[in-house]
């Protein structure tokens, strides 16, 4: 049985995508090995380092390798990096969730090692409840990768546990999800990024078959956020879960437009077969070639970077959210303005990249097919 859908977009803007990561990632990278925090439009030099965007570039990577193309580095030594990094102690228990996603997509054998480190960290850092929505999302993921590979004990256990505090704790009855399951005001007003990092784990979760309440909580949180999605296909940024509406739509991200959402929305389509993720992560895509409010192509092709954001001009981002917020909690409305004092965000990290070849590589053709299979399930490139 096939289902019909539009024409949803031309895999040439994919591949070119593609191409423009693999090519900007050498940039990014340190003398060490890892790869840095940020680079600045106009500034040839990488600013900082950052042991987790490694991790995230290295899962993209795999993914590519994995789809057959050229990559521009080692991932062998740059697997030796990141373990590096663990022992040096710079890793967070979110970090070692894509670690073990890592181990599972290279059949690797520290998967049950890892999953009692991230045990033990997470006895050290406050437990799950402590854990950002991002956070707890990525150790779902690799938790989810590692059981399905054949598992330990210890990650059977984490898993349900984890599953418990996203599907029960931080789930409000909105179906988005807390920014974290411990007390504080700031759990009610999550991010984009807390709402798409659960849908890819839940999709994940139904994907192996490891708890039947994985896909209905997905594919009730896509529906909301499809529901939120912006007219010229922004996502927007901060969400009241207890009321289930935007609170502020800025800044709006590009590795929201082009990775993020496209990661999980495709990872549930394979799941589900519902055309209408796929509409919704072309819609995305095309904001970042000029569909924006701004009419700016984010793609920076000169500076090897796509721009960072649209966001609040910095004098009033704070104020903004902060009165936005203010307002929600008062059961006030939070209406949505478009293009008022704001600006471009002059700046890419290199996991926005990682996750470009995570989302695409594999799917290059998956907007403009006329027609989807619903019962197929298994994307072309076979990784975890």
């Amino acid at each position: 049985m096939t289902t019909t859908v539009p024409r949803h977009g031309d895999s040439r803007n994919v591949t070119s995508l593609i191409d423009f990561a693999l090519d900007s990632l050498p940039a990014m990278r340190l003398a060490d090995g890892v790869f840095c925090f940020e680079r600045r439009v106009g500034h040839s030099a990488p600013v900082g380092r950052s042991p987790r965007y490694t991790l995230m570039v290295e899962l993209g990577l795999l993914r590519a390798h994995a789809a057959g193309y050229a990559v521009p580095f080692d991932l062998d030594e740059l697997d030796a990096v990141a373990w590096r990094e663990l022992e040096a102690g710079e890793l967070t228990p979110g970090d070692i969730g894509l670690m073990l996603w890592i181990d599972a997509r290279r059949n690797g054998e520290g998967g049950a090692e890892l999953a009692d480190r991230l045990e033990g960290a997470l006895a050290g850092n406050g437990g799950l409840g402590a854990r950002l929505g991002m956070e707890l999302g990525w150790i779902v993921t690799g938790l989810a990768h590692h059981v399905a590979a054949g598992g330990s004990r210890a990650g059977g256990r984490l898993l349900s546990e984890a599953l418990d505090q996203l599907l029960v704790i931080n789930r409000a009855q909105s179906s988005l999800f807390r920014h974290f399951g411990d007390a504080g005001w700031r759990r009610r007003f999550p991010n984009f990024a807390t709402q798409i990092y659960s849908v890819l784990a839940l999709a994940v979760v139904a994907r192996h078959g490891l708890d039947d309440r994985a896909r209905p909580a997905a594919m009730a949180t896509a529906d909301r956020l499809l529901e939120a999605q912006l007219p010229d296909g922004g996502w927007p940024w901060l969400y009241d879960v207890e009321r289930g509406t935007v609170v502020e739509r800025y800044e709006i991200y590009s590795v929201h437009q082009d990775a993020m959402a496209p990661m999980a929305l495709l990872e549930l389509s394979e799941v589900t077969g519902d055309p209408r993720l796929l509409d919704a992560a072309a819609r995305g895509l095309s904001w970042i070639h000029g569909g924006n409010e701004l009419g700016a192509d984010m793609v920076d092709r000169s500076a090897g970077l796509v721009l960072r954001s649209i966001r609040r001009k910095r004098a009033f981002d704070r104020l903004w959210a902060g009165s936005k917020t203010a307002a929600s909690l008062a059961g006030l409305s939070t209406p949505g303005t478009t293009a008022r004092l704001t600006e471009l965000n002059p700046t890419d990290r290199p996991y926005h990249f990682g996750w470009v070849l995570e989302a695409w590589c594999g799917r290059e053709d998956v907007l403009s097919q006329e027609s989807i299979p619903e019962a197929t399930r298994a994307r072309p490139v076979v990784v975890q």
